[in-house]
């Protein structure tokens, strides 16, 4: 079989296992190696050294760092894992144990402080000052001010994906005790808890939206759909900026979150049921708890409790 039918075949079992956001990536990855080795290709006559010439021209030819190409080789790895027990298929697989994954240095984490995430939010009221025809200083208030204090304050206290908040409807969310059912990576669900300064929140930010369904995205646009993960960034970036907050991301909230989760009493097993991994590098196995259990946990160490973001 051709590699382009091969990869067709790919799609079809696991487009709906992956996560929206990690397609693009995966498409990316396979064009660049059907491009380099010829779409037309048998699949059986690809061998490991294929792979590691293929590698090598990422790092000589095209530049990509090291991080990429890591990305690229677990694409590859997981094409050839199904390949091998494709029934149409059966290919050898050429990279597992053969082929060794590109290594990068990871960025060290820096997470958030206290300070700058309570200017953050108290920069949600007001506009960045502008100067008037007079000449006088002055700025304005935000319409959009509860919504974004509402996510500040959810990202940091259950460490959400920016994309699994995205996609939050109104009827994920238990107002009574705060419980999120969230659909994250790979299609896999889990339930996070908003603990009470988050609740009030989100309270305070669906009071100005009484006529909301319960189909309605849970923050929404001036046009009432869902955001999408760019403009949730340039959102929590030009909030960032306004108040000297250098080196904003998304997933930074996340990093504070794990953090500081641990330093208030979370467990490392805890956490890893929150942020729905399958692995942490400080977890060997994988512990299902229980809601209850992960309520608890939360009112421990909730981060908008503790550092009384309201």
């Amino acid at each position: 079989m051709r590699l382009k039918e091969a990869i067709d075949g790919y799609w079809l079992e696991n487009r709906s296992r992956l996560a929206a956001s990690s397609i693009p990536s995966y498409q990316w990855a396979l064009r660049l190696f059907t491009d380099y080795i010829d779409a037309q290709r048998e699949i059986g006559t690809v061998t490991s050294d294929d792979i590691r010439r293929f590698l090598t021209h990422l790092k000589d030819d095209k530049k990509l760092s090291g991080k990429s190409r890591s990305n690229i080789w677990v694409v590859l790895s997981s094409f050839w894992s199904w390949a091998e027990k494709e029934p149409a298929i059966k290919a050898a697989h050429v990279i597992r144990d053969v082929v060794q994954q590109p290594t990068f240095i990871r960025k060290k984490i820096t997470p958030y402080t206290q300070a700058e995430v309570v200017a953050m939010v108290q920069a949600c009221d007001r506009s960045a000052a502008w100067t008037t025809r007079n000449g006088h200083t002055t700025d304005s208030p935000r319409d959009t001010a509860l919504r974004d204090k509402a996510i500040i304050i959810l990202l940091l206290d259950t460490g959400l994906r920016a994309s699994e908040l995205c996609s939050l409807k109104i009827k994920d969310y238990n107002r009574h005790n705060g419980f999120i059912d969230v659909l994250g990576k790979g299609s896999k669900e889990r339930t996070v808890v908003a603990e009470t300064n988050a609740q009030k929140a989100i309270w305070r930010y669906l009071a100005t939206r009484p006529e909301a369904k319960a189909s309605d995205p849970l923050f929404a646009t001036r046009a009432n759909r869902h955001l999408d993960k760019d403009s949730l960034r340039h959102i929590v970036q030009r909030i960032a900026a306004r108040v000297g907050v250098k080196g904003a991301t998304l997933h930074k909230f996340r990093h504070t979150y794990a953090i500081t989760f641990l330093r208030s009493g979370g467990t490392p097993l805890e956490l890893q049921r929150a942020l729905g991994h399958e692995n942490l590098d400080t977890v060997s196995i994988y512990v299902n708890l229980s809601t209850t259990d992960m309520q608890d946990a939360q009112r421990r160490a909730s981060p908008a409790n503790a550092w009384r973001l309201k």
